[in-house]
């Protein structure tokens, strides 16, 4: 058992986290261009595409991470069935809620509703 997990964790690392690291180099030199942007407005607006498409990366990237990162000692049952659920239905169903937190209607919605406001027109 030894070898298959060390297996598992040598391809796991390679088909992983290769391209996690890659995303998170990549995500450092765009936010060193943002950060030269002069105008805050400009900066707002790079951050918030960037934000929204990050928390997507993070949910994906980190249920694959939990799932197979583990040692074998932990594994159980229950934790295989959450990850599994958060991987194949949680994760896409909040795909179009986290990018259509870019849209400011929506995110009026979403305030009022945290906050219990009616609307105002």
């Amino acid at each position: 058992t030894f070898v298959n997990e060390m297996v598992i964790f040598t391809e796991g690392t390679l088909v992983v986290m290769g391209p996690f690291i890659f995303i998170l180099v990549t995500y450092v030199h765009i936010i060193m261009a943002i950060l030269k942007i002069r105008s805050a407005e400009g900066r707002s607006k790079a951050f918030s595409t960037c934000s929204s498409h990050l928390a997507v990366v993070t949910l994906y990237f980190g249920t694959i991470i939990f799932m197979y990162f583990r040692p074998s000692s932990s594994y159980s049952l229950t934790k295989d069935r959450l990850a599994s659920v958060m991987y194949t239905i949680l994760d896409p169903m909040l795909n179009p809620f986290i990018y259509s937190l870019r849209n400011n209607e929506v995110k009026g919605a979403l305030r009022r509703m945290i906050f219990n406001r009616a609307p105002t027109n």
